[in-house]
């Protein structure tokens, strides 16, 4: 069994929208209250409690792949073979992010450790042609083609309540997840917890 859980990610690991102080919606940093309360609130926790394992949430608001791998390097000292390690991908583009650099680096950084690789609220290689997809491992993906938020969107449709920050409905009719407008609320980090347990594969 896993010993802990390890996340990496960028706001939507950061627990950012657990908040319900609308006044927070675009800010990156909101002291040490509120950045607690998002980090110790998103899906990390949820997850963590489906295996019954202490957790460490390291998604940081606004992060980019490239800043995520970074995030990966400063901490793999910590990281144990007993870990579950999920890195929760930001959008593939941000920063100087490319997948065709950024899947090889978390693959070898991570080999020999029990990891998995999740799309957040946009698919990593929607822009990336299928000759460059077909040379890289993706082996350790959950599910490469679907993201959170799709899967937050069917939710919300099936059981017609608000998987969103503040309250909000219908997010892919209001705009888009590329600016970074929406995230889960409490209820949308439990959702996406119970699809990762069900999905991750038991050891």
């Amino acid at each position: 069994m896993y010993e802990r859980l390890v996340t990496f990610g960028d706001s939507w690991t950061a627990g950012h929208g657990v908040e319900t102080q609308v006044q927070y919606k675009e800010v990156i940093d909101c002291g040490l209250f509120i950045n607690s309360l998002r980090s110790s609130n998103g899906w990390p926790r949820y997850l963590s409690q489906h295996y019954d394992i202490p957790f460490v949430n390291l998604g940081v608001c606004n992060f980019s792949n490239p800043e995520i791998i970074q995030r990966i390097k400063q901490n793999i000292k910590y990281l144990t073979k007993n870990d579950l390690i999920i890195v929760m991908l930001s959008y593939a583009f941000r920063g100087e992010g490319q997948p065709e650099q950024d899947i090889p680096r978390i693959n070898k950084l991570l080999q020999g450790y029990n990891y998995f690789i999740v799309n957040s609220f946009y698919p990593t290689f929607k822009e990336v042609p299928q000759h460059i997809i077909d040379s890289l491992d993706i082996s350790r993906f959950i599910n490469p083609e679907m993201t959170m938020a799709e899967f937050l969107i069917y939710y919300e449709k099936i059981h017609n309540t608000s998987v969103w920050e503040y309250g909000c409905r219908k997010v892919s009719e209001l705009g888009s997840f590329l600016g970074g407008d929406f995230h889960p609320n409490t209820l949308g980090y439990k959702t996406i917890a119970w699809e990762l347990y069900n999905r991750i594969p038991k050891n």
